[in-house]
């Protein structure tokens, strides 16, 4: 399973203005939950929540990758939102955050988690493609960044 085959133009929002965790949390609920492959967004907004109880989800550069197991869904559903201007997310380098990839992912998927985020943590880690992320200008262009297929990290 490739980040493009759980997302889609519909979940990819730009510039999005937020002053805080909770209020990015509770928008990225509200995308994961849209569309066909959806679930329910308090349930996602929940796990979400729990899963920042454990520790944040930051990676560095401006990134973060918040993610959940959700009861009661049946596919995995990912999200792209890019702030306008970055939040406090107790990220390991201190740097406010403005690309979030966010996952909801069915209660008993652990493989398939595992290695999407895998995929997400070395795609965001590429300088290259987070500038390219951050100088887009549409969903649609956000989407057809991701659609590539990953360069090696740290590239140009």
């Amino acid at each position: 399973m490739e980040l493009a085959d759980i997302l889609s133009t519909e979940r990819i929002v730009v510039d999005v203005a937020v002053s805080s965790k909770k209020t990015l949390l509770e928008k990225t609920a509200e995308l994961l939950a849209a569309g066909d492959d959806g679930g329910h967004a308090r349930a996602i907004f929940e796990s979400l929540c729990q899963r920042e109880r454990l520790g944040s989800t930051g990676l560095g550069h401006g990134v973060a990758i918040p993610h959940g197991r959700v009861q009661n869904q049946d596919n995995v559903s990912g999200c792209l939102i890019r702030l306008s201007s970055g939040i406090e997310f107790d990220a390991p380098d201190d740097e406010r955050v403005d690309l979030f990839f966010a996952l909801a992912v069915p209660a008993h998927c652990t493989d398939v988690h595992l290695r999407l985020l895998a995929g997400i943590a070395e795609r965001f880690g590429n300088e290259r493609c987070r500038r390219r992320l951050r100088e887009a200008g549409s969903a649609e262009e956000i989407m057809k960044i991701i659609s590539e297929p990953p360069a090696g990290a740290g590239g140009p």
